[in-house]
């Protein structure tokens, strides 16, 4: 007769000791094979693992401090090298900052010989007018002419050097380089006239050196 499809299995259930040992002889069950498969599979992983950490040597300590070595004798040399650039910089400009006041001093020096050189003419004239009041029986108009001639020969010294006078009489007032020192109100000028000056102003060149000092005119009250 033919074996039911669903008749009960035995299933043999054993515990430690001698039923046990005689299961594994006979055949150990599919779930410990498993169990015993994973336990194998996690061991291996483990090995491999520490293999691995064995195979991979630690860093190098020596080579570390070596590098450090070198990168600090490099810096340390640069260091060096700035440091003598800076005291040769420092001497350069040392130098010609003592060249340059040098010769500072000398221009201004020739520039002042100069000047000196075309004013001692004038001192000598001066000089020789009077002298010659000692000698004459005072001649008022020799005097004056004299004078004059001295005069001319001082405004020219100083024409060399780029000085002019600043005109002023019968000219518009310019506050730019003439200075009211008063006013006058009059009919006989145009309003803002100059018409007597104090003091002469000087220019060297286009700059003005002194402003004149001037009378102007203003119209007159009503």
């Amino acid at each position: 007769m033919p074996e039911k499809k669903n008749a009960p299995r035995e299933i043999k259930i054993s515990f430690d000791g001698d039923d046990n040992r005689e299961a594994r002889a006979d055949g150990e069950p599919e779930g410990f094979e498993i169990r015993r498969a994973d336990s194998e599979a996690e061991s291996g992983v483990g090995d491999s693992q520490e293999e691995t950490e064995q195979n991979d040597p630690a860093p190098d300590s020596g080579d570390s401090i070596g590098g450090l070595r070198s990168e600090f004798e490099a810096l340390n040399a640069e260091k060096a090298s700035l440091f003598d650039q800076l005291r040769r910089r420092q001497a350069e400009f040392e130098n010609y900052r003592k060249r340059v006041e040098r010769e500072r001093s000398e221009i201004y020096q020739r520039g002042r010989d100069d000047v000196l050189l075309q004013l001692l003419p004038v001192v000598d004239n001066f000089e020789r007018a009077l002298s010659s009041l000692e000698t004459s029986e005072g001649d008022a108009e020799a005097l004056r002419h004299g004078v004059e001639l001295i005069h001319k020969q001082f405004i020219d010294a100083l024409s060399k050097f780029g000085l002019k006078p600043v005109e002023a009489v019968g000219k518009t007032f310019d506050p730019h380089v003439h200075e009211a020192v008063t006013m006058e109100a009059t009919d006989k000028h145009k309003e803002n006239t100059v018409i007597e000056e104090f003091q002469r102003g000087y220019k060297i060149g286009d700059r003005l050196l002194r402003p004149a000092k001037v009378k102007v005119a203003s119209s007159p009250e009503k």
